[in-house]
């Protein structure tokens, strides 16, 4: 026996390490690999059925080197620096590369009788210097993993990196069962080497994945939760380079003519306007594709003699230049503007910015097929320094709850005339009267249109409005006034709060007569599961008006009929109803609530537990508005990740895609805000999870509670949607803090179940198609591009 030099090679994270041997040796071969310090380093064994060549992998660590002993008929013993493997690999790959080929990797080919780790998540911890990896671990035995762990680049075992493992479950691969178990760890941001080690009793080795840096990287690039990655720095740029690179082609007569085009007018504010950006504002306006428009540019800075000097340049006659005395201040300069303009709408555009060629085609051609618009906004980014867009700001549709903690809508606003005319811009909420505005322009009409592409570059630069926003102390407690003149105005008990994000307001709902609620229960036996979610309610809840109602469905264990007497004998709002039917969640469900009293219903899943005293007072906040119909909480992995922030519905280019729903924002960290903050602020969704939802009692009677044609999966998504058609609100309260422990560990769905979740899929993709066409309209359909 010996090393086989030419198959030397290395691979994603490992060093595959081929040695000889005869074929009667294989079942006597031990193996042992350390560092050159001693450390005993993991390793996994594995033969080739058609040569007398045996690998070894390992993985790539940042020690020196490793020893290597082999027992067997002809033991030997080597040692090999990881320097030299990464120079023969090198070699290999150019002069041995059918031979190196027959090694790489050979870990994922001889899968069986072994234990294997695979990441599924990658995903930088926000502002904590962490890495969040997830993944599975497959072993060929139920009872194969003995011990998981984390080593350092020196292979010494650390003690301190807990790794979160979930409960085995049983899967099919090519024909054969193997289980996996879903795990999660933390390691640090950085340079270091680690490695996720998963030991069983097999003398072939040890499943590992291997962490140095340059893997990490590779996971973080490719395995990152899937949410508006579209908006990633890189991805963006070139996306719009070619964008910009194509309108550049466009001409005139390429684009059809929108017949009965309506007139906008363009309203810019002047003051002090650098030069050269004052051009390409103009520029863009004048390029546009759609030319029925009027530019008003008001001059609040007439003593500016550069800028004075290239107005009197302007030779278009669709541009008009009004010129103040002074500075009044950005809401008396633009009223200036609305009290100047002719067009059926007014846009309100500033002044260092540019717009997409195709802007006002796009608000053309949607009013011209809708007259009934009466505002119209778009998706916007950022024009840096260098000349490229990035950081793509992917809006939603028009989203109450949104809008009341964060102007999302800012550019390119567009509103009829004769609103605008009527409500004006208010001086006293200058650095926030676009906010004030929308807010009083909501309290008169509901029909805001968002075109779904990006047709606004915000400038950044060191004088622009969006550099300095962090800056404007002011412009935040306008905006809060705004905010809470507004919630006055719609006869809401509530307060509006600064945070500590410029920009961004909480909104704090008082609630009226403290009504009873009811929280409905399922269960089946899993009494220490039942025993965590019940004492965390009535230990951690600040509220106290609720009942607990647990709907005991068909268990067996003697424990779980002794808890049921003992916490109902502990906690008098506590009570058990017997279903005596076959498992359908949604029946389940309906029975309880017909044992309930009160107003309002909280359905909870037995393997919640309650974090922070105010969910329930929270959640009850907003389900007591007239406009609200279910409430939804946030809900965490053990490990502080994200399981639920809302519910995405998936949308769909073709009828062949298949589609969701799935859970939004999964798997990032507790307190990382996700893409514009939507994973830490509450907001207006399509659908939340009824594993902690609240409705009201006689919205739930009117739609006849779940549909219990949905037996498992997708009744809480489907309730949501038909609460959505009678045009009540579904609320993500992100303030409803809870964690949600059997999702982590809850495994594929297999055989009938498998079918049964398929066929439940179909009836909701059947009943609610126009999201999987039109995409959810509270989520672009870049959302998971």
């Amino acid at each position: 026996m010996g090393i086989y030099y030419r198959g030397i090679c290395r691979g994603f994270g490992a060093a595959y390490i081929p040695f000889k041997l005869k074929h009667s040796d294989k079942e006597f071969v031990s193996v042992n690999v350390a560092t050159d310090a001693g450390a005993s380093v993991p390793f996994s064994l594995h033969y080739h059925q058609d040569v007398e060549i045996a690998a070894i992998a390992v993985p790539l660590l940042s020690c020196k080197g490793l020893r290597i002993s082999v027992a067997g008929a002809d033991k030997f013993d080597t040692s090999l620096s990881f320097g030299a493997i990464k120079w023969i690999s090198r070699l290999n790959y150019k002069i041995n590369p059918s031979s190196t080929s027959r090694f790489r990797n050979i870990e994922s080919d001889s899968y069986f009788g072994k234990i294997h780790i695979r990441c599924n998540v990658a995903v930088e911890a926000f502002e904590k210097n962490e890495i969040i990896l997830k993944g599975v671990i497959c072993s060929p035995k139920i009872d194969s993993l003995k011990r998981v762990y984390v080593i350092d680049g020196d292979s010494e075992v650390l003690e301190n990196y807990p790794v979160y493992l979930g409960k085995p479950s049983q899967i099919k691969y090519q024909g054969f069962y193997r289980y996996e178990s879903s795990f999660s760890l933390r390691i640090p941001k950085g340079d270091k080497t680690f490695c996720l080690v998963a030991s069983g009793d097999n003398l072939q080795g040890s499943g590992f994945l291997s962490l140095d840096p340059a893997a990490v990287k590779y996971m973080l690039d490719s395995r990152s939760p899937a949410f508006y990655k579209s908006a990633y720095i890189d991805t963006y740029v070139h996306l719009a380079r070619m964008r910009k690179r194509s309108l550049s082609f466009l001409r005139s007569q390429d684009v059809p003519t929108i017949q009965k085009g309506v007139k906008f007018s363009i309203i810019v504010p002047l003051f002090n306007t650098p030069v050269s950006f004052f051009w390409d504002m103009v520029n863009s306006v004048e390029e546009q594709v759609y030319e029925n428009w009027e530019l008003i540019l008001v001059n609040a800075s007439p003593n500016n003699a550069a800028l004075s000097a290239e107005l009197v340049r302007l030779s278009d006659s669709r541009i008009k230049v009004v010129t103040l005395t002074e500075n009044k201040g950005i809401a008396e300069n633009t009223n200036a503007g609305i009290e100047a303009a002719s067009g059926d709408y007014i846009v309100f555009f500033d002044h260092d910015d540019t717009l997409d060629r195709f802007a006002l085609y796009r608000y053309a051609e949607r009013i011209s097929a809708h007259f009934d618009t009466d505002a119209l906004y778009c998706d916007e980014d950022f024009l840096n320094e260098a000349g490229d867009y990035v950081d793509p700001h992917y809006k939603c549709d028009f989203n109450l709850d949104l809008l009341r903690v964060h102007n999302y809508i800012t550019h390119l606003l567009c509103v009829r005339s004769t609103l605008v005319k009527e409500l004006m811009l208010r001086k006293a909420f200058d650095g926030a009267q676009d906010y004030d505005f929308l807010f009083r322009l909501s309290e008169r009409t509901h029909s805001f249109f968002h075109v779904r592409e990006v047709l606004y570059h915000w400038r950044i630069s060191d004088s622009s409005t969006a550099k300095s926003a962090g800056n404007k102390n002011y412009a935040d407690e306008a905006g809060r006034r705004a905010l809470q003149e507004h919630l006055d105005r719609c006869g809401l008990n509530a307060s509006a709060e600064l945070t500590d994000t410029p920009c961004f307001y909480h909104v704090s709902y008082a609630i009226d007569d403290e009504p009873l609620v009811s929280i409905v229960i399922p269960n089946k036996d899993s009494v220490e599961v039942l025993r965590r979610c019940i004492e965390s309610i009535e230990g951690k809840t600040s509220y106290s008006n609720y009942e607990i109602l647990i709907i005991e469905n068909n268990s067996v264990e003697k424990e779980t009929f002794e808890y049921y007497d003992s916490v109902c004998a502990a906690f008098e709002n506590v009570r058990v109803a017997t279903w005596e039917g076959p498992f359908n969640y949604s029946a389940i469900n309906n029975y309880g609530v017909g044992m309930t009293n009160g107003e309002y219903l909280l359905f909870l899943n037995n393997d919640t537990e309650v974090i922070e005293p105010n969910w329930l007072s929270s959640m009850l906040g907003f389900c007591q508005r007239d406009d609200v119909g279910v409430v939804g909480a946030k809900l965490l992995y053990p490990d502080n990740t994200v399981q639920h922030a809302g519910v995405l519905m998936i949308y769909c280019n073709s009828e062949n895609e298949m589609g969701g729903p799935i859970h939004v924002f999964n798997n990032i960290d507790r307190d990382d805000p996700g893409y514009m903050r939507r994973a830490v602020i509450s907001q207006d969704l399509s659908a939340v999870t009824a594993a902690c939802m609240m409705t009201k009692r006689s919205i739930f009677e009117q739609l006849g509670g779940f549909n219990e044609s949905f037996e498992v999966a997708f009744n809480d998504v489907d309730y949501c949607l038909r609460v959505r058609s009678l045009d009540q609100l579904v609320v993500f309260d992100a303030d409803a803090l809870l964690y949600h422990y059997e999702s982590f560990s809850r495994g594929y769905e297999t055989g009938a179940k498998k079918a049964r979740f398929m066929r439940e899929q179909g009836k909701l993709r059947t009943a609610w198609a126009d999201y999987y066409v039109n995409g959810d309209p509270y989520h672009c359909p870049m959302s998971t591009r």
